[in-house]
This record gives structure tokens, sequence and C-alpha cells, in this order.
């Protein structure tokens, strides 16, 4: 995302030791953020179908906090980082 003047966070309910091996096993570019409580899960009501732990999303949020995209896609991770590229260039240009 760089030069899109967006923050990326990842966020898992794994725990903090985790995370942090997770990201330098992986050299990840960006942050990521324990939710070891569920709480930003359940605020996103971010689920899988049929109570199967946790689904994958992408949320674009504006300054002001408003969700201006959500993606889902379980098997093409990269597509999440292309729709999040295609929503901050419909914000800058206003089409959101």
């Amino acid at each position: 995302m760089a030069g899109a003047a967006a923050a990326v966070v990842g966020i898992s309910t794994d725990g903090s030791d985790a995370l942090c091996d997770f990201a330098q096993s992986l050299g990840l570019p960006y942050d990521l953020a324990s939710d070891r409580s569920g709480a930003v899960r359940r605020l996103y009501d971010v689920r899988r179908r049929f109570g199967l732990g946790t689904s994958r999303f992408t949320y674009v949020v504006d300054d002001a906090g408003v969700i201006r995209s959500v993606y889902h896609n379980e098997f093409v991770m990269k597509s999440h980082a292309r729709s999040a590229l295609e929503a901050l260039e419909a914000l800058r240009n206003g089409r959101v």
C-alpha cells in the first residue's frame, strides 16, 4: 500500500508472540495486532459459515472511521490487496 496514503494492519486472534514470529518468518511489511478476546472480530462480524472459526476479510476504513469497502475471499489472498488498492483509488477520486 506504499504511496496509497493508507495504513495496513493485520488482525488475528493469535497471541502477540505467535504474531511476531509469523511476521518475522514472512518478512511482513505491515503491523499485526492481536485480538485475543475477539472484540474486533465481533465488532466487524467476521466469522465463517457454520461456526468454523474466523474468515478472511479486508476492510477499507476512512479517516472518519466509516467502512468504505469490504472484501472477502478465502482462496486468493493476493486479491485482498488488489481490492483494497482499488477501493483506495476510488476514495481518492471521490467515487466511494
